[in-house]
């Protein structure tokens, strides 16, 4: 999935404008999302560049691998559609 396309996705799932989403998009690909330890670094980076608290943070992360999820699920049903 190119970057244009994820950020549109994500900015109709969480119902936010393009700039908040392109700042999650950046904190994302500046750090691995797997992890226990990065999932934690993810969720307070969130928190700190997007004024919000911990429960909206992990919110996000969740969609956002909720999002990554179907497109690497899809990628595996379909592979040469996309």
């Amino acid at each position: 999935m190119n970057k244009k396309l994820f950020i549109e996705k994500l900015s109709k799932k969480l119902d936010y404008d393009i700039d908040k989403c392109s700042i999650i998009n950046d904190i994302l690909e500046n750090n691995f999302i797997i992890g226990k330890n990065n999932k934690d670094k993810i969720i307070n980076q969130l928190m700190s560049r997007l004024n919000i608290n911990d429960k909206v943070a992990n919110n996000i992360y969740e969609v956002v691998m909720e999002i990554i999820g179907s497109e690497i699920k899809d990628k595996i049903k379909f592979p040469f559609i996309h």
